[in-house]
This record gives C-alpha cells, structure tokens and sequence, in this order.
C-alpha cells in the first residue's frame, strides 16, 4: 500500500528556494541531479515512511536525507497519508527548525 504524500505551503517554499539556488550557483544538470534525488526518496516515503528514523517520536516526525545539505522532514498522519514539512538546508541555523 501506498502512502498519499501531501505537500505543505512550507515543503513546497523550501524545495524551491533550493532549487533556485542551484540553478543560480550551480547550473542545471545540478538542478536535474536534485530533483531526481529528490523523486527516488519521494517514492521510498510513499512505499514506506517507518523505514526512515524518527526525528521526533511522540509528534511522529521523521527525517530522510536527500543528500549531505538537504534533508526532508515529514510527519506520518495515518496509516494512508504523509505531509512533507520541509526540505531542511543544513547550513540553516538548527535552532530555526524548531520554530
């Protein structure tokens, strides 16, 4: 069974102020590179979230990286559904994360 995956407004801001990034300091076979990185973890999520490590327990938050400076975080809501929270950039303040 398939989980249906939802996109928050701040899943869909953070991947793209990702990608924008590297099209401006990368270029696009970078670009290309991500977002197909992106869609194989994407599809892991969706066959089965439990595979990745709880980040957070209790509110059933787990993380899943998606390479050495980006890492997906995302809640498991039932046994159907997945919202993905955010594409966290590590260079990021952590203490951000929280908020």
């Amino acid at each position: 069974m398939r989980y249906q995956l939802n996109w928050t407004e701040e899943s869909i801001k953070t991947l793209n102020q990702n990608t924008e990034y590297l099209a401006r300091d990368w270029g696009n076979q970078v670009v290309n590179d991500f977002l197909d990185r992106v869609d194989e973890v994407l599809e892991l999520v969706s066959l089965n979230p439990t595979v990745f490590p709880a980040h957070n327990a209790v509110t059933k938050v787990h993380r899943c990286i998606v390479n050495r400076r980006i890492i997906l975080y995302f809640k498991i809501v039932d046994d159907k559904r997945v919202d993905l929270l955010t594409f966290w950039n590590t260079y990021r303040d952590p203490n951000q994360l929280l908020k």
